[in-house]
């Protein structure tokens, strides 16, 4: 149900909670931070500045939609429909341009 524009269909988390979950997933498995990290070019201490600002969190979904295989691991673990994270990521990324 989506209400006040703000929530995805399914879960009931919005597009923060859904960023801020996806950090914790990342930061939950080694090899998948380290590719993210690798990728980026950010360093731990780069990414806990960064993880304060919402670009960052579009980022991180896009890295997370990128890969079929990590999507669907963190859709599991964070008990949502893959299409809920495609729809936070877009809420997230059309907030920062409407800044």
């Amino acid at each position: 149900m989506i209400r006040e524009g703000k929530r995805p269909v399914g879960s009931g988390k919005d597009a923060e909670t859904i960023g801020i979950d996806a950090l914790s997933f990342l930061a939950g498995n080694g090899e998948l931070l380290t590719r993210f990290l690798d990728l980026t070019g950010l360093t731990i201490e780069q990414l806990r500045t960064e993880a304060t600002k919402p670009a960052f969190f579009v980022g991180l979904l896009d890295f997370i939609l990128g890969h079929e295989p990590t999507l669907m691991d963190f859709a599991n673990a964070a008990e949502l429909d893959p299409a809920e994270v495609a729809l936070a990521r877009e809420r997230l990324a059309n907030r920062q341009s409407a800044t």
